[in-house]
């Protein structure tokens, strides 16, 4: 027998490795169990409606069964947590925005996982414009009218809860224009607007997909989008910068990850996955329609985005005096 050297063992076992996580990679989703796509906000708002979208996209091409579960709470640490301590095996997925960096902050001292160490990021799914809502009988029939009511009598500002984009552009709005912008946070985007319709509160920022029905239906006021430019989405709804206000928000984004230590071959699958799906006409035109655009980015892209808001985001919700308590 011809003895194998260190380094050719070394190349072998590397080798069994690779294949035993290819094929791992294929027996871990599909089959008899299912894969969970977990979301941190209740049913009804504008990633409720990209996750059961997603999952439809994705079960057809993974060829497995997908169920979509609702853990709205902890301004989103319930979900974050839960899929942070999920067994890394490709059944368990996260769904989830910015909030999964931003509440480390927010929440200072009371978040179980690190929004890189705990996860693996598989792709950014979708961006989406932040816009602000009010009812369609409102006095305020623009910005410069809201930020008056808010400077008089105060305002009750609802939003899908802590964290997000959208309850980062109420504390930038609070700052740039002054007045009383009274925090009111919700369970998700649903909860947020079903609020704003029965009254409980005078506004809300949310995101577009989650308030685009009610507008088309007549029964909310688009005021404005937060970002730079009109969006494509909804170019009759003019920006924050059309009423004077700067705030330098970009709009939020989507993601989907897994636990840590999930198998590189398993996340590229799913990846691959994503990015099939989003490449379907039909499919791209369906979100548009609901307000979104769609990504669908590398694994490694979204690292880097997860990398860059780490950075930023402390010293900016710190600097604004957002924080939990």
């Amino acid at each position: 027998m011809t003895p194998i050297s260190g380094t050719r063992r070394a190349w072998l076992a590397a080798a069994a490795a690779a294949l035993a996580a290819s094929t791992g990679a294929h027996a871990a989703i599909g089959g008899d169990r299912n894969v969970r796509l977990v979301l941190p906000l209740a049913p009804g708002g504008a990633m409720d409606v990209l996750g059961r979208e997603l999952a439809n996209a994705l079960a057809s091409r993974l060829g497995a069964s997908f169920v979509v579960e609702n853990r709205a709470g902890a301004g989103g640490n319930l979900a974050h947590e839960l899929v942070a301590g999920e067994k890394p095996d490709g059944h368990t997925l996260l769904l989830t925005s910015n909030a999964l960096v931003a509440n480390v902050t927010l929440f200072e001292g009371k978040v179980r996982y690190d929004p890189v160490r705990s996860f693996a990021p598989v792709s950014i799914i979708a961006s989406s414009p932040t816009v602000i809502v009010v009812r369609s009988d409102a006095a305020a029939r623009d910005m410069r009218a809201l930020a008056r009511q808010a400077r008089s009598a105060g305002l009750n500002v609802g939003t899908p809860g802590f964290g997000n984009g959208n309850h980062l552009a109420l504390v930038k709005l609070h700052r740039a224009r002054g007045g009383d912008w009274r925090h009111i946070p919700y369970k998700g985007a649903g909860p947020a607007l079903v609020g704003l319709l029965g009254g409980e509160t005078d506004a809300a920022i949310v995101a577009l997909p989650a308030a685009q029905a009610h507008i088309q239906a007549g029964r909310l006021r688009a005021l404005a989008v937060v970002q730079e430019r009109r969006s494509s989405l909804a170019p009759e709804v003019p920006t924050l910068a059309e009423a004077g206000i700067t705030i330098d928000l970009e709009n939020g984004w989507f993601g989907l990850l897994a636990p840590a230590g999930t198998p590189q071959a398993v996340v590229d699958r799913v990846q691959q996955a994503v990015a099939g799906a989003l490449a379907n006409p039909q499919l791209r035109a369906q979100l548009a329609r609901q307000g979104f655009e769609p990504v669908g980015s590398s694994s490694q892209a979204f690292a880097r985005q997860l990398d860059r808001d780490v950075a930023s985001f402390p010293p900016l919700l710190k600097s604004l005096g957002a924080r939990v308590e």
